[in-house]
Order: C-alpha cells, then sequence, then structure tokens
C-alpha cells in the first residue's frame, strides 16, 4: 500500500486542512447537542454515522468519547479502556471527543475537549494545555529533537501539577504522522483500527526500534524519536489529567525543510482560549 508523509503539494494541503475543519465541525456539532443523560456509546454511534455522510470511507481509529474521570485515563489504562462505554454524561463533567477519519485516502485526527457545565478546574487545564502550540514549534523552529521536545512538554505538565496522559495513548505519542493512503476498495479493521494503516505504522515503528529506519511515524519521548524533525504533517495532541479531570487538543503541524508552521490558524481549541481568557464560556456554540 502506497503511504505518503511529506512533499505534499499545495492543493493536497488545502485537502488537508478543509478536512481537518470538517472533522472539528462535526466534532463541534455533537458537542453542542449533547444535552446530558447520553451515554458515550450512543455519542460515539451517532458520530459514525455523520463522519459516514459527510464522506469518510473510513477511520483510522473509531470516534473515541470520553465523559468524566475517563478523560483523565486514570490507573492502568489499556487500548481497549478507549472504546466508548456506557457511562451517562453528567452536569460539570469534562467531555472530550477525537475522531481521525479517512476522506479519499487523506488521514486526519482531531480533539474536541470541553466541559458539560462549568468547573474551573478543567478551564484552568485548558489554558495550560494553550502554551504548547507555540512551545511545541518553536521547538521544532529551533532544531531541537522530537524525543527532547516530548520530554520537555512531559515534564512541564508534571511540573505544574498535571499528568502528561498522551503518553497512555498508543505509542506514548505527543504527536504522529498524517498520511495519504492510497486507494483501496476495500478497508478492513483491526480493533477498531484500519488495518492497513495501523499494519504500516506497527511495521514503520519496528523498523525504526530495531535501527534499520529512522522514520518513526510516532512522535514520543523514546528512543526512535531521538532526531530532528522530519518533514511531512504530524498531528501534535498534548493531553492532560489531573484529579478525574482531563483534556486535550490534536491538529496537524507541517514541517518542510526542518521548519514548522500549524496548517490552519484559529482551530476551535484556540477560539475557546481566547474565549476563557476574555471570560467567555468555551462550550461549543454551533
Amino acid at each position: 500500500m502506497f503511504v505518503k508523509t511529506k512533499n505534499f503539494s499545495d492543493d493536497e494541503l488545502k485537502k488537508f486542512r478543509a478536512l481537518q475543519q470538517r472533522s472539528y465541525s462535526i466534532l463541534e456539532s455533537a458537542a453542542s447537542k449533547l444535552a446530558g443523560g447520553e451515554t458515550e456509546k450512543e455519542v460515539a454511534h451517532q458520530l459514525v454515522k455523520d463522519y459516514y455522510a459527510s464522506g469518510a470511507s473510513s477511520f483510522f481509529h473509531l470516534p473515541v468519547v470520553l465523559f468524566g474521570d475517563r478523560t483523565a485515563l486514570p490507573g492502568n489504562w489499556s487500548v481497549n479502556k478507549f472504546f466508548p462505554k456506557k457511562k451517562l454524561l453528567e452536569d460539570g463533567q469534562s467531555v472530550i471527543l477525537d475522531a481521525s477519519p479517512i476522506y479519499d485516502g487523506y488521514l486526519v485526527d482531531t480533539s474536541y475537549s470541553f466541559c458539560f457545565g462549568d468547573n474551573a478546574q478543567h478551564r484552568d487545564m485548558m489554558l495550560h494545555l494553550s502554551q504548547y502550540r507555540e512551545s511545541i514549534l518553536a521547538s521544532v523552529n529551533a532544531g531541537e529533537g522530537f524525543m527532547q521536545i516530548a520530554e520537555s512538554v512531559n515534564n512541564n505538565m508534571t511540573g505544574q501539577g498535571y499528568e502528561p496522559v498522551h503518553t497512555k495513548h498508543i505509542g506514548e505519542v505527543l504527536g504522529h504522522r498524517a498520511v495519504k493512503l492510497s486507494y483501496l476498495p476495500v478497508r478492513p479493521r483491526i480493533k477498531g483500527f484500519d488495518a492497513f494503516t495501523i499494519t504500516w505504522f506497527k511495521l514503520k515503528e519496528k523498523l525504526a526500534e530495531s535501527g534499520l529506519g529512522r522514520r518513526s511515524p510516532l512522535w514520543n519521548a523514546l528512543k526512535t524519536s531521538d532526531h530532528e524533525p522530519h518533514d511531512g504533517l504530524w498531528l501534535v495532541e498534548p493531553h492532560a489529567g489531573k484529579e478525574g479531570v482531563g483534556a486535550k487538543w490534536e491538529e496537524i503541524m507541517v514541517i518542510e525543510d526542518g521548519q514548522g508552521r500549524w496548517l490552519e490558524d484559529t482551530p476551535p481549541h484556540v477560539r475557546q482560549w481566547q474565549q476563557i481568557e476574555s471570560g467567555q464560556s468555551y462550550r461549543p456554540l454551533i
């Protein structure tokens, strides 16, 4: 299977941007419709239908819906715990909606965090997360290594009293590649993941671990990320947790000739940070 990871044309970057915006819109719309009493499973099921209706052909991973303490990935977290449960949405709970649709071979991955009701701890956490959009980009443009950047984020979160729970994601990732996939008439799934895509990710990571390749598709604080920033599209997703509250953001960073930029200027989380700083509500307004 052909997988394109870098040297995207302007038209391809425009397509990635448009699809990222489409995915954000679906998540924000779903969040705006929450009234309380829904289960994670009900919301996730509706998201699948909404994405297919919007033109998605598959998912890198099926939509993730987390309510309350599950947004903080508590305890010994495993991949199976990401699957939606029958947990009911209640007032004051944090919410994370996350989806990775594939449109015409373009893989995007987006997250939307908010609080269903007022919660000062969640508000503070959202503002804490805002600093990483600037610091991660600045570190990339200063030529710092991926491992060093991930370690810095982890240490900074810990130093400010938060748990960097993105280290509980698959591959302990602060980020991973966004890619363009070749067309396949059938896209089988393995435990909620697109079978061909997850196989490619695992193969590339194994090659990097063995020393046969230096192009791991994962960005974390492990040895395989001990290199300068690789060109391509990277889905950056810092995720914090504390005392049963969790929040994250995720968006595409473009790296070309070692220099990074965000694909989009004002994704939903940037608007939310602006609303929080001005004392407004940051709940979805769609």
